[in-house]
Order: C-alpha cells, then sequence, then structure tokens
C-alpha cells in the first residue's frame, strides 16, 4: 500500500481528494496546514487552526500546523518536504482540481525531493465533481468572492448556490477561488461539527466567516 500525506484546509476539495485516494488503496499518515503568521488562521480558508484539528480528530488521521507568510511559503514548504521525506513519506494529495499553473509549480517542487504530487479530482468536469461533493458531505461556504451574494455565506453548498454560479458563467466547484467550503459532515467523519457562531470580514476581494464557537454531534456513522 503506498503512504502519502495530504495538503489540508478543511473544505471539501481536500476531503474528496482524501477519500477517492483510500478508495485506490493509499494510506494517509498526515494532514497538513498552513497557518498565516499575520492572522493566525489557516492561510488558504481563514479559519481557526482549532476547528482543522477537531476536523482531523474525527478522521483519525493526526495533524501537522506549519506556520508561514506568503512570502516564506516556499522555503517553508521546502523545509517540510526534506523532514516528510526522511520519514518515508513520498507523495502527497492535493485537492485541486482545475488549477494548471499550480499543480506545475507542486509538480517540479515536488520532483526536487524525488516525490510526487497526486491530484484525484484532476479531470472530473465541475459539475459532475461538485455534484458529488454536495451528495457526500455536507460543507459550509465560509468564504465567498465580493461580486458573488453575500446571502449565501454560512450557508450550507446547495444546489440552489450551484446553479447561481452556474448562471453567472462561473465554475461551480469554486475552482478559480469564487468560493471556500469547511466540510462539517462527510464519509470520513466519525461526528459532526455544527458552527454555532461566526462574525463576518470583508475585504476588498472576499467576505469569510470568522468562526469562533462550535460544538461536535455524533458519531453519525459512516
Amino acid at each position: 500500500m503506498s503512504v502519502a500525506f495530504a495538503m489540508w484546509s478543511g473544505g471539501k476539495g481536500c476531503q474528496y481528494a482524501l477519500q477517492r485516494a483510500m478508495q485506490a488503496g493509499m494510506e494517509c499518515e498526515l494532514l497538513v496546514t498552513v497557518i498565516d503568521e499575520e492572522t493566525e488562521l489557516v492561510m488558504s480558508h481563514r479559519l481557526p487552526p482549532e476547528l482543522i484539528e477537531e476536523q482531523a480528530r474525527l478522521i483519525g488521521i493526526p495533524l501537522m500546523k506549519v506556520r508561514a507568510r506568503y512570502a516564506t511559503y516556499e522555503r517553508v514548504l521546502r523545509n517540510l518536504l526534506f523532514d516528510i521525506r526522511s520519514d518515508g513519506i513520498a507523495r502527497c494529495i492535493f485537492g485541486d482540481a482545475a488549477r494548471r499553473d499550480r499543480r506545475d509549480w507542486y509538480e517540479m517542487l515536488f520532483a526536487d525531493y524525488s516525490m510526487r504530487a497526486l491530484y484525484p479530482l484532476w479531470g472530473i468536469p465541475p459539475a459532475l465533481l461538485v455534484e458529488e461533493q454536495r451528495r457526500l458531505m455536507r460543507s459550509v461556504i465560509v468564504q465567498i468572492d465580493r461580486s458573488l451574494s453575500e446571502s449565501y455565506l454560512g450557508k450550507d453548498l446547495s444546489v440552489e448556490f450551484i446553479e447561481y454560479l452556474a448562471e453567472r458563467g462561473m465554475d461551480p466547484a469554486g475552482a478559480g477561488g469564487e468560493y471556500h467550503t469547511f466540510v462539517c459532515r462527510g464519509p470520513l467523519m466519525d461526528g459532526e461539527i455544527v458552527l454555532t457562531h461566526a462574525e463576518r470580514r470583508a475585504t476588498p476581494e472576499s467576505i469569510s466567516l470568522e468562526i469562533d464557537f462550535w460544538k461536535v454531534e455524533g458519531p453519525v456513522g459512516h
């Protein structure tokens, strides 16, 4: 059985990618999330690290948190890869489905350490991908582009929202960063996370939930 680690944001992409990789026979020993040193939140989705820790606990895979700024991200990642490769792990699971530039960059970087970047969601048509994610997992929209309706923030990923994006010619799976999610319930999780309180934070580019309280219910079974 092949052994890997997974880059982890807490969203539907990384969780569905991990699920598909495990179904294909991959064993994941570690989840890695990057914390922004300036905000102390998960760099990609602006989530509190404690929330990601709760999710990892329900999945049953250890979580490693590494701290970086955008300016130091590559250096931090290279140090991480050196350590992980020294432990005998040579593969990494990514949840990306479409960004060719990002994939090329990671593949070149990983090649420097004789490692492989794996993309289990790559090439799946966006409409099919997001429908599978919606069917299998309960995901909450935690960040949304300022060009989209703020009314969807904090709501479950729904058919209505997917159709709303499609009507505007946007990727319904959010591959271009149109929105980000947090998975509250899924086949890999032995329980459900219920978000109980969050404030909203706006930037010129997006609006995010600043989640500060939640509870765990379950286990709900698989």
